[in-house]
């Protein structure tokens, strides 16, 4: 800890690189029930739409956008 740091700080960004070490890489493979409680558990933060980095969580797709990658469009 730095001098005259702020250990609230501290362990802010503590707890962010661990939820950043433990989270979902792209391509990994849930199971339906891991995919539900992440959901449940994303529901339950202060700010969903995005992670500590502010990275995004979700995006919203109109249903034109979502029949258009499906070819359907």
């Amino acid at each position: 800890l730095e001098s005259g740091g702020d250990r609230g700080d501290w362990g802010e960004r503590i707890a962010i690189s661990m939820a950043c070490h433990s989270a979902v890489r792209a391509g990994q493979v849930l199971a339906d029930d891991e995919m539900r409680a992440l959901l449940r558990q994303l529901e339950q933060v202060a700010i969903p739409h995005s992670c500590p980095h502010g990275r995004p969580t979700m995006i919203h797709l109109s249903l034109g956008q979502l029949a258009r990658e499906f070819g359907r469009a």
